[in-house]
């Protein structure tokens, strides 16, 4: 199913494509006036619509039917990374975890992160692709980038919260945290978070976090996490 995407007002009779969606509409599917076309709105809703008007700039279709997405999601996880100095790297990472169905994603900034810009319009465009791929009608939320201290400190009082870091300690085990309805996982940069970065974590009640004997790469460690999420809420 080709689907494609736009931000759609409550009540809305009609859509408007952006231009992007309207040129791949248009002129490279070479869509027309009164052909039946798919489109999410990132919210949890699929839209069956119809082609009323098709310009390659500014494609408008007519909605024929809603449907809101059927069976909501029994958990919220939130992965929280350090952007790798290889911008390809987290883009793929962000790619993949959407179609693995991750809720949100922070960038955190910490003391050894090697590249602190993110570009995050084009994170954002990665994942509409990525949920369309997917066939899947909501959009994870995208945050801006922040320092570790300022996230930490933002979420001081959440719950269900974890920092997969490589020092030695005891560790929750990632299976045993995969029944919680709602988590937070911290993911470092290459080369790890430093000794003050984890204690300013524990300090704030975040819990120590194994994800398996191997030491992951950044964004290995993005995806390892989402999959097995993945995996045991649709096994």
């Amino acid at each position: 199913m080709q689907l494609f995407f736009a931000n759609i007002f409550t009540d809305a009779d009609t859509i408007l494509l952006s231009a992007e969606e309207s040129k791949h509409c248009i002129r490279v599917l070479r869509h027309k006036n009164g052909d039946v076309i798919h489109v999410i709105d990132g919210k949890g809703n699929f839209y069956e619509t119809e082609i009323t008007d098709a310009n390659p700039q500014k494609c408008s279709v007519k909605i024929l039917h809603k449907k809101q997405i059927s069976s909501p999601k029994k958990h919220h996880l939130h992965i929280a990374i350090s952007p790798t100095k290889n911008a390809d790297r987290i883009e793929w990472m962000l790619e993949k975890c959407t179609e693995l169905g991750v809720d949100e994603f922070s960038f955190i900034i910490c003391k050894r992160t090697e590249k602190t810009g993110v570009k995050i319009d084009r994170l954002k465009k990665i994942a509409e692709s990525a949920v369309k791929q997917s066939i899947q009608a909501i959009l994870p939320l995208i945050n801006e980038a922040q320092t570790f201290k300022d996230f930490i400190i933002k979420h001081a009082n959440t719950s269900s919260k974890y920092i997969a870091h490589c020092l030695e300690e005891d560790k929750i085990e990632l299976k045993n945290i995969l029944q919680n309805s709602d988590s937070l996982i911290l993911i470092g940069p290459e080369g790890d978070f430093t000794e003050d970065e984890i204690k300013l974590a524990l300090g704030n009640k975040f819990q120590p976090l194994s994800l398996g004997s191997s030491r992951l790469r950044t964004e290995t460690a993005g995806l390892y996490a989402a999959a097995a999420f993945k995996n045991y809420y649709e096994a």
